[in-house]
């Protein structure tokens, strides 16, 4: 909550550069894409808060790479970072971000491991956390990438997202004095 208020009260100058804008769509549009991917493939699995969890995926993105929704996460938001012109960002938003995930990503791998035991083990032996590998897990799940699922999951998240893009894009060509008069004057 308190990145969206930066990143649309920070005042920047007006307008956006065809590279910035490019680099912002790229990086929204591929984070999006990878976590559709994932979603795709896990389904409601990955969306457990618990500790019950019942399936472990280890398919699709999973295969190369143990937290695909998180990457997918940073990237997507790294793209709006870079959308929203507060440039300082750039540079905390990675520390912020992986400070948080690292607890979350810790409670979770415990939960795997207590859950599934030796079969977790192997797969996190295999499998990098952060950096996608080249190479394919060898023994995968069952998992199928199912595309009706993945948008009926992320159709909210897409909105989200549309929406902060149309306000970024509003805030730079629109409203950028109105920002800077209102925060200089408080």
């Amino acid at each position: 909550m308190i990145l969206l208020l930066v990143v649309v009260f920070w005042p920047t100058g007006g307008g956006l550069s065809f590279r910035r804008g490019a680099l912002a769509a790229a990086l929204i549009i591929g984070g999006e894409w990878y976590r559709i991917r994932a979603v795709g493939v896990a389904g409601k699995c990955t969306r457990t808060r618990g500790s019950n969890v019942k399936e472990l995926v280890t398919a699709g993105p999973f295969a190369r790479v143990r937290n695909p929704l998180y990457i997918g996460n940073f990237v997507l938001t790294y793209g709006l970072v870079v959308l929203s012109k507060v440039d300082w960002l750039l540079w905390v938003f990675p520390l912020a971000f992986f400070l948080q995930y690292a607890a979350i990503v810790a409670w979770e791998e415990r939960v795997l491991s207590e859950s599934f035991g030796e079969e977790y083990e192997h797969y996190r032996a295999h499998v990098p956390a952060w950096l996608p590998s080249g190479r394919v897990y060898p023994s995968p799940s069952h998992h199928g990438y199912r595309k009706e699922i993945a948008l009926r999951s992320e159709r909210d998240s897409l909105r989200a997202v549309l929406l902060l893009v149309a306000v970024l894009l509003l805030k730079h060509f629109v409203f950028h004095e109105a920002i800077r008069s209102l925060v200089s004057a408080g």
